[in-house]
């Protein structure tokens, strides 16, 4: 099974530290200290990158830049995100759901609290994509079928 990439983008050192000593021992981490450097890696590895945990608070691109990003170039549905946040409110909730991140992390990091969670997101990414993948196999079959038989319907006339 290939080891999945994590982007753990936030400005402060001391989060990226904890997050990444969390997560190495089963994940590829790669990190960014701002929401430019996080839009610059996300454009170089596109879809090499599983899940994303991202401040919302930084320097140069804020967090809902990034998601701004992601959401005008498509990367959304195929790059989980989780929101990591001092303190989560309301208004900034809403907005991040909206542009579709799938979980938030609230400062200070329980170490299996956020194993846990970006194990089952990764997971059901991974799920989502699976069956729509199937899916797609699937009505190619189906399209190539129906022609099959307009083919055979035409022949018969």
């Amino acid at each position: 099974m290939e080891t999945k990439t994590i982007l753990i983008v936030d400005d402060a050192l001391t989060n990226r530290v904890l997050l990444k000593r969390y997560l190495e021992d089963d994940y590829n981490i790669i990190e960014a200290e701002n929401g430019q450097r996080a839009i610059d890696i996300i454009d170089e590895q596109q879809l090499n990158i599983s899940l994303i945990l991202l401040d919302l608070i930084m320097p140069e691109k804020s967090g809902f830049d990034v998601l701004e990003f992601m959401s005008d170039y498509g990367f959304i549905p195929e790059i989980s995100v989780i929101i990591v946040t001092v303190e989560a409110n309301y208004e900034n909730e809403m907005k991040a759901f909206e542009y579709g991140v799938s979980d938030f992390i609230t400062k200070p990091f329980y170490p299996q609290i956020v194993q846990k969670r970006v194990k089952n997101v990764i997971d059901l990414y991974d799920t989502q994509k699976n069956l729509r993948r199937l899916l797609d196999e699937q009505t190619i079959d189906t399209m190539e079928l129906v022609a099959e038989l307009e083919h055979m319907s035409d022949n018969f006339r």
